[in-house]
């Protein structure tokens, strides 16, 4: 850096001032431990007419204010419980990393990560083995993607997932499927247990939206939908379930009807949505028991 501003000097074309000030922080290779410094070079240079002439300058060590800047930047920008980003940071590094693509060229999927009845495991076992839980989430969270890919805790038991530049759905589906299951457990503590797992919504750039907010709202709708087929596993958000959320929204602000009422009789499809429900609610109780079994082996 200092050859490149010396050489720049010399070959300037202007008339330069007859002093020039300027400074620089760089790392410098050290012989010994940590094997780089931070360092802050400042240089005078004097010129007679247009050639530099003579300069003074020094160099300091920074490297304990640097590590202690980066420290303080590090607890403002991270989540203290689980060592991923805070929600406000998160938030703001997905906004600036979409408003760097361009949806003609450009791809990233955004994944919503919610804890399946996390309340109930911080009645069960307390808090304090919850904000286990959610430190483990974290952990898993930050081994199972990419050391690129944004991610931070934005609620109690939520965490949210910018993949910058993942467009293929299989590769997708498999690192959120090996998440779940990663996170498929049955916690035993004091004679109590309870199933636990993870339910994953997840919308693409730019074919469900190309904002933060409109793509958080469409993976919000797939997360939505994983939990009501079943909890415990992902779901990739399809244009078909905003009428179903609709249609849902619908039906709880409808007025309840008197208890004298007679209820109509259910359509066929309704029948089969229903069946469907119960069968990946038995399908998911299977698979709980399945863990608790092995766990008891």
């Amino acid at each position: 850096m200092l050859e490149h501003y010396l050489h720049r000097l010399y070959h300037a074309r202007r008339t330069p001032r007859k002093q020039y000030h300027s400074s620089a922080r760089l790392r410098l290779r050290s012989s010994k431990k940590p094997l780089w410094l931070w360092s802050e070079v400042h240089l005078v240079t004097y010129y007679q007419g247009k050639r530099p002439m003579m300069a003074f300058g020094n160099i300091r060590n920074i490297q304990a204010e640097k590590l202690w800047q980066e420290r303080i930047s590090r607890r403002a920008n991270t989540d203290a419980l689980t060592g991923l980003l805070s929600r406000g940071t998160a938030q703001a590094r997905i906004r600036a990393a979409l408003r760097k693509i361009s949806p003609e060229t450009d791809s990233a999927s955004l994944l919503i990560v919610d804890a399946d009845e996390f309340k109930t495991i911080n009645d069960t076992f307390g808090h304090l083995f919850g904000d286990k839980v959610l430190r483990e989430i974290g952990m898993s969270i930050d081994k199972n993607f990419r050391q690129n890919d944004i991610k931070g805790r934005i609620g109690g038991d939520e965490f949210v997932i910018l993949l910058p530049g993942m467009s293929n759905t299989d590769i997708l589906q498999r690192h959120c499927l090996g998440l779940c299951r990663r996170l498929t457990r049955v916690f035993h503590k004091e004679g109590k247990h309870h199933a636990f797992s993870i339910s994953i919504g997840a919308a693409q750039y730019p074919a469900h939206g190309q904002s933060y907010e409109d793509l958080f709202a469409r993976a919000d709708e797939a997360l939505y939908e994983a939990k009501r087929r079943g909890k415990g596993q992902y779901v990739l958000y399809q244009p078909d379930m905003s009428e179903t959320a609709d249609n849902h929204d619908i039906s709880l602000a409808a007025s309840p009807m008197p208890a004298n009422t007679p209820m109509q009789s259910e359509s066929i499809a309704d029948l089969q949505t229903r069946i469907q429900q119960m069968q990946n609610t038995i399908t998911y109780l299977e698979k709980m028991m399945c863990t608790l079994l092995e766990t008891r082996k």
